[in-house]
């Protein structure tokens, strides 16, 4: 059975630096490194290219931000370095998709967190800025990819991606999605120890495969991991992410009968002068062994994936190994 009610994993996080230079020159404060985990958006990296020669602006505050989904990237995290008078100032800024955000800000500089739910964002302000300190390190999991075994993939001509933007449809509409107020993290979860996570896509992105396996303490937290993402809520939230103007997305029963395998299909539907038509199959599905939890994303573009290829896609996660 899958409850109607869990879910506490968010599908879509944003990490925002907000930098303000206080010195009173643009020149004294510059960034000399920012390393978001991709994607991000390209505005950030413009913005990171143009304020490294001309310095952060000194009236009002520039944005840093990237964003990060459950596939493939287990949420947002950032690092920047920013040059000062006083000394270099560090800080990483992290929203994984479940546990608790970080932001944390090493050297001379005061910082302040505006926003801490799903989403994580702060202020650092050179020299000084108005509000109370914050620095927070949670212990975080280990994220690494490696969750995909590529040569166990249905066909041929499987390539890894960082960018959820290539995962055919359903990608596009989670990079301009925003997830619904009522969906992500409750702030209660357990957290995994340690997460492998990957995509990987093929034929332009009409054919994708998403994993993520996640390491618990026990076998029950891993059975609640998978009970959130593949219950009515969590796959409503889902739904909810991929809809917009020009779609319409239907959530059906998953069309296996493997056994300990849980969730659904997920239609995506566009409106065209005959009406709506079917036009990518977005398959969402969860599993355990033992202390260890997978999801799986897959999808295909035009015609819904066969059965045969639905288990060898599952049989390519890296699961129990």
């Amino acid at each position: 059975m899958r409850p109607a009610d869990a879910h506490a994993t968010a599908l879509k996080d944003n990490c925002t630096i907000l930098a303000t230079n206080k010195t009173g020159s643009q020149g004294n404060v510059r960034p000399i490194v920012y390393t978001p985990l991709l994607p991000t958006s390209p505005a950030s990296i413009a913005l990171y290219a143009a304020r490294a020669v001309t310095g952060i602006q000194t009236n009002g505050f520039d944005a840093f931000t990237n964003y990060g989904t459950i596939v493939p990237s287990w949420g947002c995290r950032a690092f920047m370095n920013v040059t000062s008078p006083r000394g270099t100032v560090s800080c990483r800024i992290e929203a994984p998709s479940r546990d608790a955000n970080t932001w944390a800000c090493d050297g001379p500089a005061a910082t302040k967190v505006i926003r801490d739910d799903d989403d994580i964002a702060g202020q650092v302000g050179i020299i000084s800025l108005t509000g109370k300190l914050s620095s927070q390190e949670p212990r975080q999991p280990d994220v690494s990819d490696g969750s995909v075994k590529l040569g166990a993939l249905p066909n041929a001509g499987w390539k890894k991606s960082m960018d959820i933007g290539d995962f055919g449809i359903a990608g596009k509409l989670i990079e301009d999605g925003t997830e619904a107020a009522d969906c992500g993290k409750t702030g209660k979860e357990a957290s995994p120890s340690d997460v492998n996570t990957e995509e990987v896509v093929r034929g332009g992105g009409d054919e994708g495969v998403g994993a993520v396996v996640t390491t618990y303490d026990n076998a029950d937290q891993a059975a609640d991991f998978v009970k959130e993402m593949t219950s009515d809520h969590g796959i409503d939230c889902m739904t909810k992410l991929l809809n917009d103007e020009d779609t319409k997305v239907t959530a059906t029963p998953l069309p296996t009968d493997v056994e300990g395998v849980e969730g659904a299909q997920l239609v995506i539907s566009r409106k065209g002068d005959d009406g709506w038509r079917p036009v990518s199959y977005f398959n969402v599905s969860g599993w355990t062994q033992g202390d260890e939890a997978a999801v799986e994303w897959y999808e295909t573009v035009g015609a819904a994936p066969s059965e045969a290829d639905e288990a060898e896609a599952a049989q390519a996660v890296r699961i129990g190994n």
